[in-house]
């Protein structure tokens, strides 16, 4: 854990331990985020050159200085500040609004950490992120989830019922004619049927507000997944496997959630070439905090879930829109395989955040923690397989 304390007005540590800190700062100060630390009056005490670029002041302006100066004391980012400091726990989150008149306005993603020996002190790290993020960030999916509902229920009103018309008509016409009439009344009928399963399928979109969840083992479903991608779509990739084996049981419902992994496993698969490869990893920390849609509206250690490629990314025109229905970026796709995965995390309650480069694509998702009397389960250990 880092040590750091102000360098004036505060006691003076130990000369024996002065070196190691001023290594740990010269660590600190050598990081590309924006890091500071926070004295127990919310004053700066140290700040790295990426936070002085940040902030846009020099450390000389800063140090000492209220963080008040800077960003406004009704700001959500101070009562997570008073939670990291009251509970002594770490506190995160993703797509957090700073602003102020010097400052301006900033889409992060932060992580306040207390000090285990130095309780009063927070250490602040900052990943600043594109405003233009907000499209693909909670209220996307959670969007296209209400939009893909409304559609499927107007598509499954008004398309299956004429559809299963056409079929009939179709294998009625079928005994009376020759063999390349049989041929197009086939063509027909399978045409027909193609149609309903994709109607099915976006019908069930639908269903999410009679959902009944319970304990899941998020491994045990990923495995499944991953075992089916191997034998099929997926026998061209590396698939590697980083599981935390203190993993408790999620709040989910198992085939819901394996549609929703298949989607993603399977476009990493066709974003791949032959020297594909996929990673998926698990964690879970008591002390990492998320809000999340379903609950009291309380603050959760979630199950983290990531699916990672090594392909070629999502292009830029797209990845506003990629949870869109519909919309696909590549031939022939239907666009809503994405959609069918907002669906599902925005059922469950949960996150979703996507970060793609040339080269590395990461779908991120957490999960709160099904709420059972006994102690989270180990799972099964880490492994690396392919």
């Amino acid at each position: 854990m880092v040590k750091l304390v102000p360098s004036d007005d505060a006691i003076r540590p130990p000369a024996r331990t002065v070196g190691a800190m001023m290594s740990e700062a010269q660590v600190l100060a050598a990081l590309p985020n924006p890091v500071f630390v926070l004295d127990s009056d919310n004053r700066f005490v140290f700040l790295n050159q990426a936070a002085e670029i940040f902030f846009q002041s020099s450390q000389l302006m800063l140090m000492g200085a209220a963080l008040t100066t800077i960003i406004p004391s009704d700001s959500n980012f101070f009562s997570m500040v008073n939670r990291a400091r009251n509970q002594s726990v770490s506190v995160g989150d993703q797509g957090v609004e700073l602003a102020g008149p010097k400052l301006g306005l900033k889409l992060v993603n932060l992580q306040i950490t207390p000090f285990a020996d130095s309780a009063p002190y927070l250490l602040v790290s900052i990943q600043e992120r594109a405003l233009a993020e907000r499209l693909r960030g909670q209220s996307l999916f959670r969007g296209a989830a209400r939009s893909i509902a409304a559609i499927a229920a107007l598509l499954a009103h008004e398309v299956k019922n004429p559809l299963a018309g056409i079929k009939g008509a179709a294998q009625l016409l079928e005994a009376d004619l020759g063999t390349d009439g049989k041929n197009l009344t086939r063509m027909i009928v399978e045409e027909s049927d193609r149609v309903a399963a994709l109607l099915d399928r976006m019908e069930g979109f639908a269903g999410g507000a009679n959902l009944v969840l319970g304990p899941v083992n998020i491994h045990e479903i990923l495995d499944h997944c991953l075992n089916l991608a191997q034998a099929s779509y997926g026998a061209h990739m590396k698939i590697k496997r980083s599981y935390d084996p203190s993993l408790p049981l999620v709040n989910g419902h198992r085939d819901l959630l394996i549609q929703a992994f298949i989607n993603i496993i399977k476009n990493a698969s066709e974003a791949t070439d032959l020297n594909g490869e996929i990673m998926i990893k698990t964690s879970y920390s008591q002390g990492r905090r998320l809000t999340f849609a379903a609950g009291d509206g309380g603050n959760y250690a979630p199950v983290q879930v990531e699916v990672s490629d090594n392909g070629r990314g999502i292009n830029d025109e797209l990845r506003d829109h990629i949870f869109d229905p519909f919309v696909s970026g590549r031939s022939g796709g239907s666009g809503l395989g994405l959609t069918m995965v907002a669906s599902v995390i925005a059922d469950h309650g949960a996150m979703i955040d996507v970060e793609s480069v040339p080269g590395q694509t990461t779908f991120r998702m957490n999960f709160p923690v099904a709420q059972i009397v006994s102690p989270p389960i180990s799972q099964r250990p880490g492994e690396v397989a392919s």
